[in-house]
């Protein structure tokens, strides 16, 4: 039996990449659609696949949350988040406790709208893409990453009116740089209306480079090996 992605343990279970609660049920689908075929799996053991599993429900909140996730993620908010809320509501308890009220503008249609900012534990968010990122390290090139990986999350940004600013441009412009690395790079992942991801090799300062994006338009990007 092949080994853990993160380790060397026997991979006695089966671990979905992304999360498999991160792709709607066939019930919350119009009829014929199934975004849960062919789903990314890696080998993992049952540590490392229990300690990847307590953020599941916490990444579906953060991704489906953000307004710019797609008409699928939104309507996962809608039917799969609104249960989930229903049976346990501390999770979402978590999340508002810290909500502001903010007034937005949409870049593309120039529209503002009135909405919530909510602050998410970061430390949280990025251990679960990094064990994410190992999995899809191990499943594309189907050996283990056990060096250092980096997470820019490209939608996260602050709205603190002090220092939105100076925190939010570096990030808009590493986004906008990513767009166009990856332009004309291939996607890989069967339901690409929930989840893909692309890849390109790197250089001395970092080995490989992934860009992941949930629901269209919630994207990371991901530096396998980067230095300074």
């Amino acid at each position: 039996m092949a080994e853990c992605y993160m380790c060397e343990k026997e991979g006695t279970t089966v671990e979905h990449v992304p999360p498999k609660c991160v792709f709607p049920e066939k019930k919350d689908l119009p009829e014929g659609w199934n975004l849960r075929s062919q789903l990314i799996t890696v080998p993992a053991c049952d540590e490392h696949n229990t300690k990847k599993s307590k953020n599941d429900e916490y990444i579906l909140y953060v991704l489906v949350m953000n307004l710019p996730a797609n008409e699928v993620g939104g309507n996962h908010f809608q039917t799969k988040l609104i249960r989930a809320i229903e049976r346990n509501p501390n999770l979402i308890k978590q999340f508002l406790s810290t909500h502001q009220r903010v007034t937005i503008q949409d870049t593309e249609t120039g529209e503002w709208q009135n909405t919530i900012a909510i602050e998410i534990d970061r430390h949280r968010f990025d251990g679960a893409i990094d064990m994410m990122s190992r999995a899809l390290h191990y499943e594309h090139f189907s050996e283990k990453w056990l060096g250092k990986v980096s997470i820019q999350p490209d939608f996260l940004l602050s709205l603190d009116p002090e220092t939105a600013r100076d925190t939010n441009e570096p990030i808009e412009q590493l986004a906008k740089a990513a767009d166009q690395v990856f332009e004309n790079q291939p996607y890989f992942g069967e339901n690409k209306e929930v989840f893909k991801y692309q890849v390109i090799n790197g250089n001395d300062q970092c080995e490989k480079i992934m860009r992941l994006s949930f629901y269209s338009n919630c994207k990371v990007t991901v530096f396998f090996g980067l230095n300074g």
